[in-house]
């Protein structure tokens, strides 16, 4: 498989890492459907929004995978590569969907997987990684001390990294099936591809995939919180480089809070493929993506992650500044926060009036009955 750098143009082995140069590694062949194994694991669902303000706007719900998120396309071909290597076990940093989906793919294909989360991880991330037979050690403040350490014990104790930065580059490989799935459900190019993201390779490689299916690279929103946006103050201010971020880590929205210290290049190619797409870096606030969860579920029936909103938020303000039809990625199911009892109940539900009366029927008739 042929591996090259984004930078100097260097041919490298598959492996996990950075060019000699410091530059990100792509995977130069085309992504196919036997590689993706798209005839064992159905398309994600593109969904015509219903969301007043989004006419034109096609939802991707990667919600649908078997773990709720984009991170089952990544670590199905991951832990394929680690049983390969003959590997004693997988190695997977994450703030929680990469751990829960690699634990999945490493359950079905007999690896052993450690995932190393950062300090204070939510419980509700962790039970669904323990439950199928994954270690979890708490380590560091944010994703990138959990990748510090998680390159510590693929260094040291020869456990196989399967990671979802650009460091591992089937991470964006695999993405590219978002992409192609896209165009193909649609029947035409998509115009723009959006995407909440930490690191990108969610968005790089839906807009690769696009430009396979299609022919041409569409253009690239990256959304990213107003609470850690380092690619997105780099957009905003010209620079041609990504820093990591050094202010406080001020949103809910960790699955996309990622500082990039340790991996800036991973924003800097970003930056670069954004502006090749005639796109944009963009960040929103929490507030907006709680009240754009509230919209998917009250419009669309679709339930997603804080995290996976920022794009749908952003796009409410601005999805008239691109040409349609446009494809914005809902990255993760909401299924963990809505079982911990964090979700919207709208006041004004269609229902209500009609729950009333069917209540006062069944208590009419002594039947012990409570109106949720």
């Amino acid at each position: 498989m042929r591996v090259v750098c984004s930078d100097c143009g260097q041919e490298t082995p598959l492996s996990v890492g950075y060019c000699s140069c410091g530059g990100v590694r792509l995977i130069a062949e085309p992504m196919t459907d036997e590689l993706a194994q798209a005839r064992s694991w159905p398309a994600s669902p593109l969904v015509a929004s219903t969301i007043p303000g989004l006419s034109g706007v096609y939802l991707k719900y990667e919600g649908v995978h078997a773990t709720g998120s984009f991170k089952d396309r990544i670590m199905r071909l991951a832990m394929v590569q680690a049983k390969a290597a003959g590997a004693k076990g997988a190695v997977v940093p994450s703030s929680g969907n990469a751990a829960l989906a690699a634990a999945s793919a490493g359950a079905a294909a007999g690896v052993p997987v450690l995932a190393i989360v950062p300090w204070g991880t939510a419980e509700e991330r962790i039970a669904p990684v323990l439950a199928r037979g994954a270690v979890v050690i708490e380590a560091g403040a944010d994703p990138s001390e959990a990748y510090r350490c998680a390159d510590l014990v693929t260094q040291e104790l020869g456990f196989a990294p399967v990671y979802s930065t650009f460091a591992a580059p089937l991470a964006e490989w695999a993405c590219r099936m978002i992409g192609i799935e896209a165009a193909r459900q649609l029947g035409a190019r998509p115009a723009a591809i959006c995407a909440p993201i930490s690191a990108g390779p969610v968005l790089a490689g839906a807009g690769h995939g696009v430009a396979q299916e299609a022919g041409s690279l569409p253009a690239l929103i990256a959304v990213q919180p107003a609470g850690c946006q380092p690619i997105a103050v780099a957009f905003t201010d010209g620079r041609d480089h990504v820093e990591p971020w050094t202010e406080p880590v001020t949103t809910a929205a960790t699955s996309i809070a990622d500082r990039l210290t340790g991996y800036p290049q991973d924003g800097t190619y970003m930056l670069r493929l954004i502006r090749e797409s005639g796109g944009c870096a963009v960040a929103v606030s929490d507030d907006e993506m709680r009240r754009v969860r509230e919209a998917l579920l009250r419009h669309d029936g679709l339930d997603v992650e804080l995290s996976s909103a920022a794009g749908v938020a952003w796009l409410l303000r601005h999805e008239r500044d691109f040409q349609q039809p446009l494809v914005c990625v809902l990255t993760a199911s909401g299924f963990k926060q809505t079982y911990r009892g964090d979700a919207p109940r709208p006041a004004d539900a269609p229902g209500h009036r009609a729950a009333a009366e069917a209540f006062d029927l069944i208590a009419s008739r002594g039947i012990r009955a409570r109106l949720v």
